[in-house]
């Protein structure tokens, strides 16, 4: 296994880290790496000789690394990612909606404030986790707003990065508001390997590279080692369901996707109610 090398880099993406087993649920826990694979990726990172880190280290640092991401602010990240992490010297970024934390299943402000002081970046999932797409100009300016408000005044920062939801950009005419609100950084769901250098006066794009469940430890390590072949299989993916993605609307791709995983995920329910 080799490093991309280059000045370049790979940002992998979780969202929860589940105290059992993986679940075939079609349901968020599909999305959910269970703890000891959790803690086994992070040793095969430092077996590798890499640097587990969070973003802002990935773009300040030359040394070979690997970025580590959360999406959403699930409680199973504070509770059983973060000790993982300071247990191996290791940070990441978590991107949290704001109206979720608190709720129950997500952590608090407290908990958040406890994350940055070992180290972890906060930053922003939006305020209540919309398609950013459907959003006009005002709206817009005001789910972004909110979310770096309330991160900037509970944890004492300024906030400068946005992770998509659903990897849904906002409209091209609206994009430009990103920066003036202040999101120096945009993370999206696209596969890829992210390289040193970028534009200047716009905001930095960050791929990053899915994570869930219990792939196979040689899996994983392509996936950390940015593989050609496999990014090239997951672009063309991404490419055919952007496509359906486009011509439907992201609201009723994301029904029709979460139907087809839980019609894979319970194919008895789905007999049932043919």
């Amino acid at each position: 296994m080799t490093h991309p090398g280059g000045g370049r880099w790979v940002c992998l993406m979780y969202h929860d880290i589940s105290a059992g087993a993986a679940t075939n649920d079609g349901g968020p826990a599909r999305f959910a790496v269970p703890r000891a694979i959790f803690e086994r990726q992070l040793d095969v990172i430092a077996e590798a000789g890499l640097r587990a880190c969070s973003l802002e280290e990935a773009a300040a640092t030359a040394d070979p690394h690997v970025a580590i991401s959360f999406d959403d602010g699930d409680l199973g990240q504070y509770e059983r990612g973060v000790p993982a992490l300071v247990a191996r010297g290791m940070s990441a970024t978590f991107f949290v909606t704001t109206t979720w934390v608190g709720r129950p299943g997500y952590v608090t402000w407290d908990q958040l404030r406890e994350m940055k002081a070992a180290g972890m970046s906060i930053q922003s999932h939006t305020h209540t986790h919309p398609f950013l797409s459907e959003l006009d100009a005002s709206a817009l300016r005001h789910e972004l707003g909110e979310s770096k408000r309330l991160l900037d005044t509970e944890l004492g920062q300024d906030t400068t990065m946005l992770a998509l939801p659903g990897g849904d950009w906002p409209s091209l005419r609206a994009r430009g508001l990103l920066p003036e609100i202040g999101y120096r950084t945009v993370a999206t769901s696209r596969w890829g390997v992210n390289r040193a250098a970028h534009g200047r006066g716009t905001a930095r794009i960050v791929r990053r590279c899915t994570v869930q469940g219990s792939p196979p430890l040689d899996y994983f390590k392509r996936v950390m080692a940015g593989d050609a072949w496999l990014a090239s299989r997951r672009r063309v993916r991404e490419a055919v369901l952007g496509r359906l993605r486009s011509t439907i609307g992201p609201s009723r791709y994301h029904r029709w996707r979460r139907s087809v995983l839980d019609a894979v995920a319970h194919p008895s329910r789905r007999e049932t109610n043919a």
